[in-house]
Parts: structure tokens; C-alpha cells; sequence
């Protein structure tokens, strides 16, 4: 179980973050525990430039990724300090990440009342429209008097704060469990039983029920995202060792929410694009986890030509660009005769490609191409200087670290 906790302050020395550091050690065989320093925000401005905001982004994945949050907050001036409302102003400002995710709150103060009065303020605004955690009820962690309760070596030594704070805890990881298993069962209805179990889609090609068209997409080799025609992340498909990692925390988030900062002009140039009808499709090849993949950008339409969305698909090609190098087509697919002839073997006047499964050619009668025909490499010229994308609306060769559906960078850390 993962669990983010926040050491409410950025004071260099805090009694606070050596509670943190206390629970990230004792509570280890229960949940791994990240603390994160809040102090690493830039200030909360909605005036502040996408350039700026980069810290803010990846704290927000953070938050999606864990299974709970934790709180640690001094008390200044019978409240909160202001670096950590600034910081809950991030995560609560046009974002929905800390929507339902299971929260409790630890304090730590000098004097005997410890941190109770910013922990009231606390859980009213984590209990905020805004906020709207599922903050545990009860189960208060108030250690005060801490030159007393803390060692010199940063320790933890008074036992009933031990004890309460092992309560409490032990209560907020049953707590996240609650809601784990409510999502496990709403997943598994999902997976083995389609809304309608024997429901099913008309195609003018053909009938699928919803299981095989969930199933479908779980078994293509290739992933599949979509942002709507609204600029929101809207579904992905839920295939196994995905080259991009999914969160369902991310979906109906606005493309500028569920990309870094720096990413969001590029790809915002190339959705624009799709709408505009400039382009139907961007291609990217990448090195991605290791391997080459290939990602492609296609604009969603109607059959009468409006904008829908953009699909973005994924996947790795090394199968078959290894079938490719140990020749693999050096062979006829139809006769099994290898296409290169003995010297004594007359060569046939001219070869068509065959497609196996009709038959058909797949050159047309009078196709007489010339050497200019082939497509431009990815470093030639008729790149849009603004996307990377080719004048053709097939190729984007430049701006290559950045995931158009969510705009993690392979480089991020």
C-alpha cells in the first residue's frame, strides 16, 4: 500500500517531518511511505506560467498514484502554516485528485495542546467541496510537549503517543481498505459482466457483445487512448504492460491537467490541428522502456467529417522490425518461393505485392512509381517548424518525449 504523506512545513529543522520520518520507518512491513516536501511548490498564483508549474504536475501524479494521504501540520498563529495551504491550493484549484482519496491528519507542537486547533482547520478544508477527501473520522494523533516525546536521534520514545499513533494508523489502513474493495468489485463487475450481460453493438461489419469488445482491446497488441472533442481524457484501453501508464484517477481531466506543463502547447498544437481539419493523422517513432515503439495520432471523426476526439495508439514494433531484419520477407507469403531467383531462373517482368488474405494486388494497374514517390525520411525537409509534424500530416519527428493523451515524457523522472 502506498501511502504520500506531506510534512506541512518548510522550515529546515520540523518536529512534524521527523514524525513523518518515524512513520515511514515504523510503519514499514504496513504501507511504503513517501513524504514529500511541500516547500518544493512554487507559491499558489493562478497567474503563475505553465513553465512554473512543472513541480505541481508531478506532485499531482504522485497523489494519483497513492492509496492515501497523510497530513503532518505545525500549528502558527492557531492554524496552518501558510506554505501548506498554498500547497492544498494546488491540489484543489481546477483538479480533482484529491477527490474521495482516503486522508488523516497527524500533528506535532511544542506546547500541551499540541496541534489541535490547525488540525480542526485542517479537516475543514480537506472536507471542502474543493478537497472532498474521505478524511478517516476521529482517530486524532495530537503530540505536543515534543522536546519531551522526541529523543535527540529523532525517535518517537513516548509510549502512549506510540500506542495512539499505532491505532490510529492501523484504523486509516483499514480505512483505505474499505474503498479498495469497493473498487476491486466494481472492477471485476466490469471485466466479467458488461452492464448487460448479454448486451451487443450492431456494426455495419458485423455483432460484438460488450465482453468480446472489452476483451478485444485487452488482447490487441497495440494500446489505444482517447481525448474527446472536448479536450478531456475521456478512456483508454485497459491492455496488460501498457507502454503508458493509466490511472482511471486521470480520466475527465482537461488535457492541460493531465500533462506536464511544458508538454501542453505541443500537444495542444496537434489536437488544434485535427480540429481545424489541418491534419487526420501525426506519426512518432520512439525508443520507449528500452524498446522502439511507434505512436500514432489520429484524428476521431463522424462520417460527415466532424471532429470527435484524438485517438493516440501505442505500441512497440521490435517483433516486427526483428522480423523484418532476419528476413522474414524474403520469401513469398503465397508459395513459400524465396524472391530471390538463381541466376539460371528467368525473373518474372514485374512483381506485385499480394495481399494473403484476398488475393488481391495491392498496386493498381497503371501504378508507375518513380524513386521521387518515397516518403520523406524523418530528418528531410516539409516539417511544420511549430509540431515537428510533416506539410503531409503523417509524420511529427521532433517534439518525441511527449505522451499526447497524458504528456508524460519518456525522460521524466
Amino acid at each position: 500500500m502506498k501511502i504520500l504523506a506531506f510534512a506541512g512545513t518548510n522550515a529546515d529543522f520540523s518536529y512534524n517531518r521527523l514524525l513523518l520520518r518515524f512513520m515511514k520507518k515504523h510503519f514499514k512491513q504496513m504501507a511504503d511511505i513517501e513524504i514529500y516536501e511541500v516547500g518544493k511548490l512554487p507559491p499558489f498564483s493562478v497567474d503563475t506560467s505553465l513553465s512554473e508549474q512543472t513541480e505541481v504536475w508531478k506532485l499531482k501524479q504522485k497523489i494519483k498514484a497513492a492509496d492515501g494521504l497523510v497530513f503532518s501540520t505545525p500549528e502558527y498563529d492557531h492554524g496552518i502554516p501558510a506554505v501548506l495551504k498554498s500547497a492544498i491550493e494546488w491540489m484543489s484549484y481546477h483538479t480533482k485528485v484529491m477527490d474521495k482519496k482516503p486522508a488523516m491528519i497527524v500533528g506535532v507542537a511544542y506546547g500541551r495542546q499540541a496541534s489541535a486547533r490547525s488540525q480542526v482547520q485542517m479537516r475543514q478544508i480537506l472536507i471542502s467541496p474543493d478537497c472532498n477527501t474521505n478524511l478517516i473520522p476521529g482517530n486524532e494523533v495530537l503530540i505536543g510537549n515534543v522536546r519531551d516525546t522526541f529523543a535527540k536521534d529523532g525517535r518517537l520514545v513516548d509510549q502512549k503517543a506510540i500506542d495512539n499513533l499505532e491505532e490510529c494508523f492501523e484504523h486509516f489502513i483499514e480505512y483505505i481498505q474499505i474503498f479498495q474493495n469497493v473498487d476491486k468489485g466494481e472492477l471485476n463487475m466490469a471485466v466479467k459482466q458488461p452492464t448487460i450481460s448479454d448486451a451487443y453493438i450492431q456494426f455495419p461489419t458485423g455483432r460484438l457483445s460488450l465482453k468480446e469488445v472489452q476483451q478485444i482491446f485487452s488482447t490487441i497488441p497495440f494500446e489505444v487512448d482517447l481525448i474527446d472533442s472536448t479536450d478531456h481524457f475521456a478512456w483508454y484501453s485497459d491492455k496488460p504492460n501498457r507502454e503508458h501508464v493509466r490511472n482511471t484517477a486521470s480520466l475527465g481531466e482537461t488535457v492541460q491537467e493531465c500533462h506536464p506543463p511544458m508538454a501542453v502547447p505541443a500537444v495542444m498544437s496537434i489536437i488544434n490541428s485535427f480540429r481545424e481539419g489541418k491534419k487526420d493523422v501525426v506519426t512518432r517513432p520512439l525508443w520507449m522502456n528500452g524498446h522502439r515503439s511507434l505512436i500514432q495520432y489520429y484524428a476521431l471523426r463522424d462520417i460527415n467529417g466532424h471532429y470527435l476526439g484524438t485517438i493516440e495508439f501505442t505500441g512497440s514494433v521490435e517483433y516486427i522490425l526483428n522480423l523484418f531484419e532476419n528476413g522474414a520477407w524474403d520469401k513469398d507469403a503465397t508459395t513459400g518461393a524465396s524472391k530471390k531467383t538463381n541466376d539460371s531462373a528467368e525473373e518474372p517482368e514485374e512483381e506485385m505485392a499480394v495481399d494473403a488474405s484476398t488475393g488481391a494486388s495491392e498496386s493498381s494497374d497503371d501504378s508507375d512509381a518513380s524513386e521521387d514517390d518515397t516518403p520523406l525520411a524523418a530528418d528531410e525537409s516539409g516539417l511544420d517548424a511549430t509540431t515537428g509534424a510533416s506539410e503531409t500530416g503523417s509524420v511529427d519527428a521532433e517534439d518525441d518525449t511527449a505522451d499526447a493523451s497524458t504528456g508524460a515524457s519518456e525522460n521524466d523522472d
